[in-house]
């Protein structure tokens, strides 16, 4: 239904106020306009991006679905309802509104939001395979489209194409989740040797543990690496890579102004997790082997404590991820482990990384027979230098997928992590192994629910006769 000119006028009124993330004042200009004209699909799709933006999913559900009612051959309307009904992790019902939207398309814009929503649906669902081919049916019609290469790298990388996949993944720099920095006017690494490279960190603190993999592939071919990895990263970095210097200024501005003045000099930088471009054609081009190096000292101090124990001490996370990626599908509770927990006689240390004291104390007051701690000074510490020391002493680690995940395979801790079907592209898409790191074996989710007694007894056949040798 066209617009009038007042409703224009407030139309783009409040969507200048929602762009501001003005959220409350945009509404206000809406909220009059549905009372007296309920049926107006522009200002229901309107009122459903701002509570959408002011993260109210469920109304601005509501909202969208009502716009789709009122305006049923508007495809913007079921892209939208499709994308929220996505970000509430309603996955199929979202796909069948992209593909509603599809069939009433007629502008190019929205079209290539649409490749790029089912492409990225897919991804997030570990349906590599067919978000391929809807990458490649959006690059085929839109060549030039950033997200769509994005999509197809993370596709690639994926299924073990590695060799493509690489090239395409640096299209998702500039993006919400890979953040691409300049410290001047310095070009990007190309893989060139004898140059001097910054490496920086990028997206979260176990993607910096799993790309550092990489770095001494660089710092063997550079006349000089200086690493700029996440503050709490720096000790731990410092220490396993002494041909690199390491500042722990990734999340500061990039001045280089905490830098000593000999390494602000440089030819160019990069992205650590695009290093596998030029040194990760294939999976098999990963040693798998162990790279990180933990503080002697504070190793042998926990193992002089687990040995007073004399019994197998195992790491254990049961949370992991942000709403973004997939949360609700890496989060536990103790007591659905209980299964895990009993399946052999341990000491399970945390590996939480926020307090987990109210949960522990509370589940061994109904199980005294568990044996669970948690070493607070060791998990929720600004330096993972700690961490990294306390894992490195365990007998083995079960989590969920994690940074501690990364952690245990980047120090060859023999590392057992739970994956749900919305894996990330590293974990690849079948199989037991990853390529990344030789200690880390993978469960994958194979039903609805997790089964955790057969994981217990997994535990109690297979793990078992190893933690005994290792005791």
């Amino acid at each position: 239904m066209p617009l009038t000119k007042d409703e224009a006028r407030k139309f783009e009124a409040a969507k200048s106020l929602w762009e501001q993330a003005k959220y409350d004042e945009a509404y206000d200009i809406v909220r009059p306009v549905l009372t007296d004209a309920p049926y107006n699909g522009s200002f229901l799709a309107l009122a459903g991006v701002i509570y959408e933006k002011a993260e109210n999913l469920p109304v601005a559900y509501h909202l969208f679905k009502s716009a789709t009612q009122v305006e049923p051959n508007e495809a913007n309307h079921w892209v939208n309802l499709g994308r929220v009904a996505e970000d509430m992790w309603h996955t199929q019902e979202a796909e069948r509104h992209y593909k509603v939207a599809l069939k009433k398309v007629n502008r190019d814009d929205t079209l290539r939001i649409l490749y790029g929503n089912l492409a990225a649906l897919c991804i997030d669902n570990a349906r590599y395979e067919e978000a391929e081919k809807w990458c490649e049916q959006a690059l085929t019609k839109f060549p030039d489209f950033r997200l769509g290469k994005s999509n197809l790298g993370f596709a690639q990388l994926a299924l073990g194409k590695w060799d493509k996949g690489w090239a395409n993944y640096r299209y998702a720099l500039d993006t919400p989740t890979r953040t691409k920095f300049q410290y001047g006017n310095e070009p990007e690494w190309d893989g060139t040797p004898g140059k001097r490279v910054v490496l920086y960190g990028e997206q979260g603190i176990g993607d910096e543990i799993s790309f550092a993999s990489m770095a001494p592939d660089a710092i063997d071919i550079c006349r000089k690496v200086v690493i700029d990895c996440d503050l709490r990263l720096a000790n731990l970095f410092a220490r396993s890579f002494p041909q690199a210097t390491v500042y722990g200024t990734r999340k500061m501005p990039h001045d280089c102004a905490l830098w000593k003045e000999e390494d602000t000099q440089f030819d160019a930088s990069l992205a650590i997790g695009q290093i596998g471009e030029y040194f990760r054609k294939t999976p098999a081009d990963c040693p798998g082997t162990p790279y990180l190096i933990p503080d002697d000292d504070r190793v042998l101090m926990w193992r002089a404590l687990w040995t007073k124990k004399k019994k197998p001490v195992i790491g254990i996370a049961w949370n992991g991820g942000i709403p973004r990626t997939g949360m609700k599908f890496r989060k536990w509770t103790l007591e659905q482990l209980l299964p895990v927990l009993s399946s052999i006689d341990a000491h399970w240390v945390s590996l939480e990384y926020k307090s987990a004291a109210k949960a522990i104390g509370e589940f061994k007051a109904r199980h005294p027979e568990i044996d669970i701690h948690e070493y607070p000074h060791a998990t929720l510490t600004r330096d993972y230098d700690d961490t990294a020391a306390l894992v490195a002493s365990l007998d083995m680690v079960f989590c969920v997928q994690t940074a501690v995940a990364h952690l245990g395979g980047a120090l060859g801790v023999p590392t057992w992590v739970c994956v749900p079907p919305t894996s990330q592209w590293r974990y690849g898409s079948k199989g037991e192994d990853v390529p990344w790191y030789k200690s880390v074996r993978v469960l994958r989710q194979v039903s609805k629910a997790w089964d955790f007694k057969a994981i217990g007894r997994q535990i109690a056949d297979r793990f078992t006769p190893a933690l005994k040798n290792a005791a």
